[in-house]
């Protein structure tokens, strides 16, 4: 069911939508962890997370990145606002699967 949207409603999204794309393109990604964090929010996408740090030789430990890896970065404890917005899309993202099992 499609909500019908007002001016003042469009107005906060704008401004909701507007702060993401500041907190993200302002993200210091001076370590792996926080590159993580920054590619998901560019991606939304694990898989492509992962892909794109194994074609960067990005290792962990020696070892190319793995997908468990991301997903705990990502499921963390979030240390900033970036990471707490994407922690909880993600949590949502998955919930569905969840339930399947």
């Amino acid at each position: 069911m499609v909500k019908l949207i007002t001016v003042e409603r469009a107005k906060k999204e704008i401004q909701r939508l507007q702060h993401f794309i500041d907190l993200v393109e302002s993200y210091e990604s001076d370590t792996l962890n926080k590159w993580i964090i920054k590619e998901y929010a560019y991606t939304n996408s694990i898989k492509k997370v992962v892909e794109k740090a194994n074609s960067e030789s990005f290792t962990v430990k020696g070892e190319p990145l793995s997908r468990e890896y991301a997903v705990s970065v990502i499921n963390g404890k979030a240390n900033d606002e970036l990471h707490r917005i994407l922690r909880r899309g993600y949590r949502l993202k998955i919930k569905p699967n969840k339930r399947k099992y």
